[in-house]
C-alpha cells in the first residue's frame, strides 16, 4: 500500500486573505479583482462563497460581477499581501509533524500544496508503504487545525494513495473539509464522472474523448490503447489512461519550483 499523500488547498484565498485584515468583512460578499473598481475593465480573481452563491466566478468581468452581487465589496488585487499569507502558510506545513517525524511540501501555487511523509520516515524508502497505525484522517484535521491557528486561514484537505487522488478529493471537501479518494473507492467515487472530473483535463480534450465515445471515468481507463494513441498521440494517450486509473505520484516532490519566466498583464480601460 502506497503512503498517504493530503493535498491542502486554502478556501477562497484572497477573499480570506482580506477578511483577515478586516474582520467587518466576514460573511459577507467579497469580489477581489483589478483595482476593485467594477465600473473599470477587470476580472474576478477571487469571489468569496458568499459572492459565489450570487453567481461571481473567477475570470468573470467586474461588471458582470457587479450586476449579478450589487451588494458586494469589491476590492483590489494585493499581491505582496498574498505573497505574505502563502508564505505563513506554507511554514506551518512544512514545521508539521506526523507522528513524530517529518512532511515534505510540494507548493503547486499560492493557495495549494501536496504533503507527505518524508522518505525515510518509518516508511519503505522504495514503495512508500507506511507503518501500521497511522491515521491519515486524524492528521488531515490536524493539518487544517494548526493552518487556522497559526495563520486564521482555513483550508480544506484532500486524502488520496497519490497526488491525482489527493487533489481530486478536496473539491469533494470544500469548503473547511477533507475526504478521501484511494485506489479502493476510485471506481465507485469516479468511475460514473466525466472525464472533465480529471486532474488535466478540459473542456477540450472532454470533447476530443467524446468524439471517440469515451465519456466517463472507467470509459477512459478501459479505452482501447490505439485509439487513445491515434488521437492523442504516444505521449499523451498512454497519459490519458493512466488519469482514468486514478495514477498519480505517490511521492510528494519538495524541490522548490523555479520559474522559467514571469509574467505580468494589464487590462486597458479604453480600447486601443
Amino acid at each position: 500500500m502506497s503512503g498517504w499523500v493530503f493535498h491542502v488547498d486554502l478556501d477562497e484565498f484572497l477573499a480570506a486573505v482580506e477578511v483577515r485584515r478586516r474582520p467587518d468583512l466576514a460573511g459577507r460578499p467579497v469580489v477581489v479583482g483589478g483595482r476593485g473598481d467594477p465600473t473599470e475593465r477587470g476580472v474576478v480573481a477571487t469571489a468569496s462563497y458568499a459572492a459565489r452563491d450570487f453567481g461571481v466566478g473567477s475570470g468573470m468581468p467586474l461588471r458582470v460581477a457587479v450586476r449579478k452581487c450589487p451588494g458586494a465589496v469589491f476590492l483590489p488585487v494585493d499581491k505582496p499581501a498574498y505573497d505574505e499569507a502563502s508564505a505563513e502558510v506554507m511554514a506551518v506545513l512544512r514545521a508539521l509533524r506526523w507522528d513524530g517525524d517529518p512532511v515534505d511540501v510540494q507548493v503547486l501555487g499560492w493557495d495549494e500544496a501536496f504533503v507527505g511523509l518524508a522518505p525515510g520516515a518509518d516508511t519503505d524508502a522504495d514503495t512508500g508503504a507506511h507503518a501500521d497505525g497511522r491515521d491519515p484522517q486524524v492528521f488531515a484535521d490536524r493539518i487544517r487545525a494548526e493552518v487556522l491557528a497559526a495563520t486564521g486561514l482555513h483550508c480544506s484537505v484532500g486524502i488520496g494513495d497519490n497526488t491525482l487522488q489527493a487533489k481530486i478529493a478536496t473539491d469533494f471537501g470544500k469548503p473547511r473539509g477533507t475526504h478521501r479518494i484511494g485506489d479502493d473507492s476510485w471506481v465507485a467515487q469516479m468511475g460514473h464522472r466525466s472525464p472533465r472530473a480529471l486532474w488535466g483535463i478540459g473542456a477540450k480534450t472532454e470533447r476530443r474523448l467524446a468524439e471517440v465515445g469515451v465519456t466517463t471515468v472507467s470509459g477512459l481507463a478501459g479505452a482501447d490503447p490505439e485509439v487513445l494513441d491515434a488521437v492523442f498521440g504516444p505521449s499523451t494517450g498512454p497519459w490519458l489512461r493512466s488519469l482514468g486509473r486514478g495514477r498519480g505520484a505517490t511521492r510528494v516532490d519538495p524541490t522548490p519550483w523555479v520559474a522559467r519566466a514571469h509574467g505580468r498583464e494589464e487590462t486597458f480601460q479604453e480600447d486601443l
